[in-house]
Parts: C-alpha cells; structure tokens; sequence
C-alpha cells in the first residue's frame, strides 16, 4: 500500500522502449513482405517451366 500522498506513477523503462519497438516491428513486417512475395514468385516460375516442358496432349493437330 502507498502511503498517503505519494502517487504511482508507470515505469520509464516502458516509456523508453516504444521507440525501439516501433522499428523493429516494420523491419520484421519488411522482411515478412519480402519473403512472402518472394516465395510466390518462386512458385509462379516453377509453374511456368513445368508448363513449357509439358509435352503437348495427342490430338491437337
């Protein structure tokens, strides 16, 4: 219990460590992003080279 007069008040650790949060949350979203988008492309390109060297269906001509 606080004695009379005396108020709590927060920690200024708290208040220290939001600029650094904020940082590091957008460079773990760019990566994120980044990997993200990355591994769609990848997969597009293998699609496209499995498709080119599908050999076409009989009965096409």
């Amino acid at each position: 219990m606080t004695p009379a007069g005396e108020v709590l008040l927060a920690h200024h650790v708290a208040l220290l460590a939001i600029p650094a949060i904020i940082p590091a949350v957008v460079v773990v979203g760019v990566v994120l992003y980044i990997a993200r988008k990355d591994r769609v492309d990848e997969r597009e390109e293998r699609e496209l080279i499995e498709r080119a060297f599908e050999p076409e269906p009989e009965g096409n001509e």
